[in-house]
């Protein structure tokens, strides 16, 4: 219900790019996604505060929150950041920029494929039989040797 009354206040205030707000909208998302899976490597490596002041995101946040570190309450404070500052970015025209210096402007181009290539898009034939499964069972497991190799088993 409030998505509808959302869609009909922009007719009402005659929004004519709407297009520019759903990619936007898309481009935030992503960035989202991608900043807490990131903040979450930074986190298990212990750099977590390192990470969040070299996106510019660490002066804007609580410092109780930083002094905490707890990684829920970080990525609550450092997602509304950057939605924030790329909403800023967006509006003053840096948005290519700001995607660039916080090393996210794949985004942008991920966006423009979707939008251009959604039409094109064939689905993969899957493979069937025997061997296909034989290989993904042998992918398995050489990827768990070697994931069984990088950790050391502490008793």
């Amino acid at each position: 219900m409030a998505s509808v009354c959302l869609f009909h206040s922009r007719e009402v205030l005659g929004l004519k790019h709407g297009g520019f707000e759903e990619r936007l909208d898309g481009i935030l998302s992503r960035a989202v996604l991608r900043l807490q899976e990131r903040m979450r490597l930074a986190y298990f490596r212990g750099d977590l505060i390192e990470y969040l002041g070299k996106l510019g995101l660490k002066d804007e946040i609580d410092e109780e929150i930083l002094a905490r570190e707890s990684l829920l309450e970080l990525q609550d404070e450092a997602v509304l950041t950057l939605v924030k500052k790329i909403r800023y970015a967006r509006k003053q025209g840096y948005l290519r920029a700001y995607l660039e210096q916080v090393n996210m402007l794949e985004l942008l181009y991920l966006e423009k494929e979707r939008e251009r290539g959604s039409k094109r898009l064939k689905s993969v034939p899957r493979r069937h039989g025997a061997e296909g499964e034989k290989k993904a069972s042998e992918q398995a497991d050489r990827e768990r040797e070697l994931r069984l190799q990088r950790f050391k088993l502490i008793k």
